[in-house]
Formats: structure tokens, sequence, C-alpha cells
């Protein structure tokens, strides 16, 4: 699974695709199932079935629009499929091919091009939340560059296009029944804070379960020895936490967690804003990557901004242990920003960005997170005391 931040930046809007669905139920193992499977390499072929819902696009899809769609999963379904198609004569592409696999508890993204079936992807960010008799809700944001999915208003997976989006004239959903479809237009972000649907020049209008941002988190500020939870349970991961008084020269931020037992990677960003589109300035992107196919693992250290990333400085190894609690202290210094892990300093990055405006921290990954703090001043005997210490932070 590699666990990276979206590679994809929109200018303007976005275009939304909502499903709502409805499983029977099944009994499934829900053990160890933190991480994804690479079991299947073919894609299912619906002919005999015909779609459940199938409409050409007149208006080609564009970045500012939300399709709204309602249906509900057929009893016998162990599958099923959402595919945005380019159909141009006798010839049909598979632009995406979003295929849930219940019954195996992942979700497969692909794209079919002259007949041929690309590389699959199952890497997700959560845990697949799909369950028989729960209604749940889907939604698919095409930007810039990919689609952006996610599963109960929790970001999940991203699909870069390989095929030009304003090709998609035609959408089909098979597996389930479709019950309504409402198009809305001009959105402003993703994920909304409230569960409102932003739009420019049009009064607000609520949705259901419309995907909220992430519960965001105020990040205590003190000094010395008097860390405090931001509350008594395990934060919910992926976190957004709220840096009051931002980031100043001289503090340092940290964070206290535990790695899960099979990890793939996790990240840290500090950015400027709350929102995963438009896409936000990035100053510091952590991203500790577990067995790479670089033989071992990474620390990734990069930014974002101007509408891209820069490029990534890496590192091999580090002190991150799978199933071990973890300590990690970004320091701010006037031009640069020093990361120690476990007491131990473990990469330094120079500004390539502005970062006074930092306003916010954003985890997610193979991680799970009990404690944020930020230290407004340090003292370097801090990086002495036993790691004892730093656990019970």
């Amino acid at each position: 699974m590699a666990v990276d931040t979206i590679e994809g930046y929109v200018p303007c809007n976005l275009f939304i695709i909502k499903l709502i669905f409805r499983c029977d139920k099944m009994e499934l193992a829900t053990d160890a199932l933190d991480y994804d499977f690479v079991l299947v390499d073919q894609q299912i072929d619906h002919k005999n079935d015909g779609p459940a819902y199938s409409e050409e696009i007149v208006q080609s899809l564009t970045p500012g629009c939300c399709i709204i769609i309602k249906g509900k999963i057929r009893s016998e379904c162990k599958r099923f499929a959402i595919n945005f198609l380019s159909v141009r004569g006798a010839k049909t592409d598979v632009v995406f091919h979003f295929n849930p696999r219940l019954a195996l508890r992942y979700i497969v993204r692909n794209a079919r091009i002259n007949n041929s079936w690309g590389d699959e992807e199952t890497t997700s960010v959560e845990k697949f939340h799909i369950q028989r008799n729960e209604t749940f809700e889907l939604q698919f944001v095409t930007a810039e560059r990919e689609f952006l999915v996610a599963l109960d208003g929790r970001h999940v997976c991203a699909f870069v296009y390989r095929i030009p989006l304003e090709r998609i004239n035609k959408i089909e959903v098979v597996g389930i029944i479709v019950e309504a479809v409402d198009v809305i237009r001009n959105l402003k972000s993703y994920p909304s804070v409230d569960g409102a649907i932003d739009v420019e020049g049009v009064e607000h209008k609520q949705v259901s379960n419309y995907p909220p941002g992430p519960t965001s988190f105020t990040v205590p500020l003190g000094g010395g020895d008097a860390a405090q939870r931001i509350g008594d349970q395990e934060l919910i991961v992926p976190v957004t936490a709220t840096l009051p008084k931002g980031f100043q020269v001289g503090w340092q931020l940290e964070i206290s967690g535990r790695i899960k037992i099979l990890p793939a990677a996790f990240y840290v960003n500090l950015q400027v804003g709350d929102k995963l589109w438009p896409h936000p300035v990035i100053p510091l992107h952590l991203n500790p990557r577990f067995y790479t196919s670089y033989g071992n693992h990474l620390f990734v250290r990069n930014s974002w901004e101007n509408g891209s990333w820069g490029a990534e400085e890496r590192t091999a190894g580090f002190q991150f242990t799978p199933g071990r609690k973890f300590h990690l202290a970004i320091r701010k210094h006037p031009d640069h920003f020093a990361v120690w892990v476990d007491g131990t300093l473990t990469g330094e990055f120079l500004f390539r960005t502005e970062v006074d405006d930092i306003d916010t921290v954003y985890i997610h990954g193979d991680i799970h997170v009990f404690n944020i703090y930020m230290r407004d001043h340090v003292e370097d005997k801090y990086f002495t005391k036993s790691k004892e210490r730093i656990d019970s932070l």
C-alpha cells in the first residue's frame, strides 16, 4: 500500500459523484484488515447482467459539478462497479472502473484502454467500510488530474486519470439498484466543514451525509513538561488539527502514537488550510514508507507549492517500528525544520516556501495517534530524557 499525498491540483472547481447504498448482511472476518489485498488479476465482466444504471453525459464533466446518485445493493451482490466511460462509435474505453469486492473487503480501481485493462490499484488509506444491511455513502471527486474517492465522508483513495477527464460521456452502475440522480454545480471546496455543499452564486443546499471534513482538534500550546492530551481517547485517523497561533520559530510540534502492525506508510503534513481541494500549500510533508521497492524503509520529506510537489528528499531507514509506540517532534528553526524521532535527530528540511501561514496539521496512514502538542519553548536536555518519559506524553 503506498500512501502519499494527493498528486493533483485543481485551480477552479470540482465535480463530485455521490452514491448511497445498502448491503445485505454477510459475516466477514475483521482481524488484520487494516491493510489491502492484491488477490485478483481479472476484471469482472458484467455483460450478461447489463448495467443497473446507464446514462449518457450530455454536458462534459468539468470541475465544479456535483452528481448525487442514491441506490441500494442487491441481496446477492458480492461486488459491484461504477464505470466512467468514453464511448466513441463502436469503441468504449473505461476511464475509471471502481469495483468494491465485498467478500474480500477491498476496492479495485482500473482503466480499460483499447480493450486492454491496465494495472489494478487496490491501495487505500482507510479500512474497508462497506457493510451489508448498513446504509453508506460513496463520493467520487474529479479534480484536474485525478479522481478522489471518499467513503462515509472519509477520503480513502485517489485514481490518476489515464484518459483525459473530458472524454467521459457515459456513466454506468452495475450490481446495485439506482433510485435517484441529482446534479449540483459550482462546488467551491471538498470536503465541506459542516456537511453543506459549498457553492458560488447559489444558495447553499444541505445534502444528508455530504462528506464533512474530519473533526478538527485544536492543538494545545504550552512549554516545559506541561504537555496535555487533546482528549481521553485515541484520535481518529485521518487527524486534522488546528494550530491556533501558527508555528513560530523556536516552537516544537510533538506527536505521539503507535505504528500499526502491518504498515505501508503514513504522512504528516504541515499545511495551510484543512481542505483536500483546492490543494493546500504544504511547507513540510513527512512520509515514512515501509518495505519499499527500493528494498528498505524510506523517510521522505517534501513540500507542495505552486501547484506541484517539489523534489523528494529521501533518507534510508528510520526509527519507526511496526507495532511500537513513537514520539515525533518537529522543531522550527529560522530557516529549516528539524525532525526528531524518539529523541534522535533524523533529518532536516530547508524552507522552500512561506512557512508563517502554517495553521493545520494533517495526519493520515498506518498509525494510531494518541496526542498532539505544541511547545512554545524547548530545552535541548529534553531530548536526553528516557524513552519511558517520552512514551508517557
